[in-house]
């Protein structure tokens, strides 16, 4: 019977042992650890977030606040200039005492806000638009006629353009009598307020291809519409004052100081995207509360608002401009 030797497992020579492979794996991977570290904080600090797994919400809906300077022009009203003496009231009454007649007062503030609904996203955006506002201005009213609701008071050119008042009063024969008096004579102590709500229906129209495709923050936009300006006078003891005026056939009628008048707007402009400025944070925001855009803008308020031409309204046209804040979502 031969005898066979026992297998044994050939080790090659210079070979190392299965721990000394263990402690040398062990120190190359803590070794690789430690020199990657910088680079791993370098990334997460410097390296910016890829913005294209981010995608843009639908965007439907827009709001804006905005501010303007406005006068409605009032004493351009066909009512005011027809006829052989031409009159100002707005002028008489809500000017200054200080001013010559007939000048204009200085603008006020006009306050607006509008919602827009955007139906097309394609080359620029298309979408209608609601608008609304409040506009006041305020003056010392005039003492009422004897026996009527009309001013007391009458305003004139004193033949150098300042103003001169003259007062009505009734003698002891009972006729009516008209006397020069300062500024103060005339004055009630109570107030006369103007005011005005503007309304529009709008088509809005922006391009905004520059500043989706390229980045460049200006959007250039158009805005026109139809217009109703609602108007009414105010004083501390009622909501709507009372007028004595004269109707088609000459006979005196009194009524509610208030009325509407109608016309077209008009509103190109141009807004800066603060969007654009940091694609990635506007991204961002957008992701959380479905914001797309925030921009800044400025634009032309054209209200050309005569009546049609209609004898019996008020013109409350004004050339001025807009500027305010737009939020796009």
């Amino acid at each position: 019977m031969s005898q066979h030797m026992p297998c044994r497992s050939l080790r090659p020579v210079g070979s190392l042992r299965p721990r000394a492979v263990s402690a040398l794996g062990c120190t190359a991977v803590c070794c690789g650890l430690f020199f990657s570290l910088p680079v791993v904080a370098f990334a997460q600090v410097f390296e910016p977030v890829d913005p294209r797994g981010l995608r843009e919400s639908p965007r439907r809906f827009a709001f804006e606040l905005k501010f303007s300077p406005y006068i409605p022009a009032v004493d351009s009203s066909a009512v005011f200039q027809s006829g052989t003496s031409p009159s100002t009231p707005f002028s008489d009454y809500f000017g200054s005492n200080e001013e010559p007649a007939g000048l204009v007062p200085p603008r006020g503030l006009l306050t607006q806000g509008e919602v827009d609904y955007q139906f097309l996203n394609r080359f620029g955006s298309l979408g209608i638009g609601l608008s609304g506002g409040y506009y006041r201005r305020s003056a010392p009213a005039f003492t009422s006629a004897p026996g009527s609701t009309r001013p007391a008071c009458s305003i004139v050119g004193n033949g150098e353009g300042w103003r001169t008042y003259y007062k009505e009063a009734v003698g002891t024969d009972g006729k009516v009598s008209k006397s020069q008096v300062p500024y103060d004579a005339c004055i009630s102590g109570d107030e006369s307020i103007f005011n005005l709500v503007p309304v529009s229906l709008l088509l809005v129209y922006r391009f905004d291809e520059l500043s989706k495709r390229y980045r460049i923050p200006v959007i250039p936009y158009v805005k026109a519409g139809f217009g109703a300006y609602f108007w009414w006078i105010s004083s501390s003891a009622s909501i709507v004052s009372s007028l004595t005026t004269k109707d088609d056939s000459g006979a005196t009628v009194t009524r509610d100081a208030s009325g509407a008048t109608y016309g077209v707007v008009v509103h190109p402009g141009i807004a800066l995207d603060l969007s654009a400025i940091d694609h990635q944070a506007s991204r961002v925001i957008d992701s959380e509360i479905g914001m797309n855009r925030v921009s800044l803008f400025i634009e032309l308020h054209g209200a050309f608002m005569s009546g049609w031409a209609q004898k019996n309204k008020l013109d409350l046209s004004d050339l001025t401009f807009n500027a305010g804040i737009n939020f796009e979502f």
